[in-house]
């Protein structure tokens, strides 16, 4: 990730680009209930208990790095212009706490491991330790400069009550559709009046598929196979933590603010290589009773050949060896090598898009 510029005058901090979408989120409400970056007390309280210092849910922490050459200045600042790459002002905030992480700790604590092979945990060893938090006031102007997709959470509840939906489920991935996806898309449709389908656009590690990818293999799917007055794509505009269940709560927090009442936590939810059990973000949200949206646990789909069918474990009477995985590592494997998923996997219209952009080097993060 990149970290926060120092090349400004006093009172005024060129921020990162992760930095830019968090205090858009913060502004839009999508980080609701935060209304600005977190102190050392709210830091500590997340990290350690998984809510906030009022008491509400909340499993990320959501912070401003500094430079170390910055601290003594802006432990003067009572307030600071936030701007961008560009020197456009974003925002102001009201400086209340500059502090110091423990990186060792607290990794830990987040991902469950300090292992600089996890991505998660090497971006966040790529920031600076030097944090302030405060409340974020909106700039004056508006910063419109993203894709078409990033609806705000006023404007999603607006398009939910347009549609008369009542129950929504939200459906977050950071892969392009696949037969296991549509699976429980389907599922959730049957148990809610209208889907969210919010996959997410920030920062990824390299190797995984491109947010044009996504959203390309996502638009094909509503134009041609899914009822379109019952499906809303979006995308929500932050990084990937790659940090299994804390983010799969962190995720259903979200969703909530966008107005909708269910949530899908799938298998290895926000998970990476074999960090974390299968269900193991199941049974952290579930520990939750204050979400104030409803979790949807759904097992793992996979393909049978017996059945000729997307099953789960608890659908399909057959053995494992009867099952073939159906996931995004799979089809990245795939389509890594310029090759089309099997059809079990993927539908081809879906992979012929993404192998036309894999052909244009513009399938995968670099």
């Amino acid at each position: 990730m990149e970290t926060a510029g120092s090349n400004m005058r006093s009172g005024t901090l060129r921020i990162s680009a992760q930095a830019r979408l968090d205090v858009v989120n913060i502004r839009e409400g999508v980080f609701s209930p935060l209304e600005g970056f977190m102190t050392e007390v709210d830091y500590r309280t997340v990290i350690d208990h998984m809510h906030t210092i009022s008491g509400a849910p909340w499993t990320l922490p959501i912070t401003l790095e500094i430079p170390e050459e910055r601290v003594p200045d802006l432990r003067k600042n009572n307030e600071i212009e936030l701007c961008d790459g560009d020197g456009i002002l974003m925002a102001t905030m009201d400086v209340e706490d500059v502090f110091r992480v423990n990186h060792d700790n607290d990794m830990s604590k987040i991902f469950g491991t300090n292992d600089p092979a996890h991505p998660g945990v090497t971006s966040q060893l790529m920031r600076s330790v030097w944090r302030i938090g405060g409340k974020v006031r909106t700039a004056p102007t508006s910063h419109g400069d993203l894709q078409k997709y990033s609806l705000t959470p006023t404007q999603v509840k607006r398009l939910i009550r347009e549609n008369g939906w009542v129950t929504v489920s939200a459906f977050h991935s950071r892969n392009p559709v696949h037969r296991g996806h549509e699976y429980l898309h389907r599922l959730a449709m049957e148990m809610t009046d209208g889907l969210f389908l919010q996959p997410i656009s920030g920062w990824k590690k390299r190797g995984d598929i491109s947010l044009e990818g996504i959203i390309r293999a996502y638009e094909l799917m509503v134009e041609e196979f899914y009822p379109r007055e019952r499906v809303l794509l979006g995308s929500l505009d932050t990084a990937v933590w790659y940090a299994g269940p804390r983010e799969a709560v962190f995720h259903a927090i979200v969703r909530r603010n966008y107005g909708c009442t269910h949530f899908i936590v799938g298998r290895d939810h926000a998970g990476v290589s074999s960090y974390y059990g299968e269900y193991e973000a199941q049974q952290l949200a579930r520990e939750f009773v204050d979400l104030g949206i409803e979790i949807l646990c759904f097992s793992g789909p996979s393909y049978c050949g017996l059945c000729d069918a997307v099953v789960t474990k608890r659908t399909c009477g057959h053995g494992e060896a009867d099952r073939s995985d159906v996931s995004g590592t799979e089809v990245r494997a795939f389509l890594s090598k310029g090759q089309r998923p099997p059809e079990r996997i993927m539908r081809p219209e879906v992979a012929d898009v993404l192998l036309g952009l894999y052909r244009e080097g513009r399938l995968f993060e670099t």
